[in-house]
């Protein structure tokens, strides 16, 4: 099994108007546990003709990225990490056309399962990438919304212990569980589980990744597979 653990940024909410302009995956291959997770972090150039301002705020397309000067369709790879470079995290690896970072990601999302907080928009936007850079997306029709897995994972825990909230989770986030079940907060979702997201990498791409990476560990540890 080969899981892409993934997020895309992109200048709206809809296909029909936004286009990517930043993807990260951590690739999770079962069948190579001794090779890790393979991580890769992407920006291309957009066209922000039909982009929507309040998606690039979140985003913070213009704070971020290290290629609104370059025409659109033009790329670079990041870095991620620094354990075998001296440079930091975040740098620019090489210069890539939007075709070249198309080939990549069709590479590494053929037949994977995507992982992802919200997988319907990252495959939205992955498979308009691919397909107007003349690449065909083959990844798994099946995916893993990491929300409905900690969704499950709560009301797991509270059978378990008939409904206690007090005994199955941390003092600390207990009182807000029923919230987060009734869609009053949206705060400590990953806190329930003891994941906390360093707010400077929220809406990037790799730091959210990360965080859906870290989230589906923590619900999955010590299960057996």
């Amino acid at each position: 099994m080969k899981y892409a653990i993934l997020d895309t940024e992109s200048t709206h909410l809809d296909t029909e108007f936004g286009h990517l302009w930043e993807a990260a995956l951590i690739i999770r291959d079962t069948d190579f546990p001794d090779m890790g997770d393979l991580e890769f972090w992407w920006q291309v150039r957009p066209d922000l003709t039909t982009a929507d301002p309040k998606a690039l705020q979140i985003n913070k397309y213009y704070d971020r990225s290290l290629v609104s000067h370059l025409p659109v369709g033009v790329g670079v790879q990041l870095m991620c990490g620094t354990e075998f470079a001296d440079a930091a995290e975040g740098t620019v690896m090489e210069n890539v056309t939007a075709d070249k970072m198309a080939l990549q990601l069709a590479r590494h999302l053929d037949g994977a399962t995507i992982v992802a907080n919200n997988p319907r928009h990252d495959r939205d936007f992955l498979r308009a990438f691919l397909h107007a850079n003349g690449q065909a997306f083959t990844a798994s029709h099946r995916m893993e919304d990491i929300r409905a897995t900690l969704t499950g994972y709560v009301y797991g825990r509270l059978s378990a212990y008939d409904g206690k909230v007090d005994e199955a989770f941390a003092a600390e986030v207990a009182p807000y569980v029923h919230d987060w079940l009734d869609g009053a907060t949206n705060v400590l979702a990953w806190e329930i589980v003891g994941v906390t997201q360093d707010p400077a990498t929220k809406h990037t791409a790799l730091g959210d990744a990360r965080c859906v990476r870290d989230v589906r560990d923590a619900i999955t540890q010590g299960v057996r597979r």
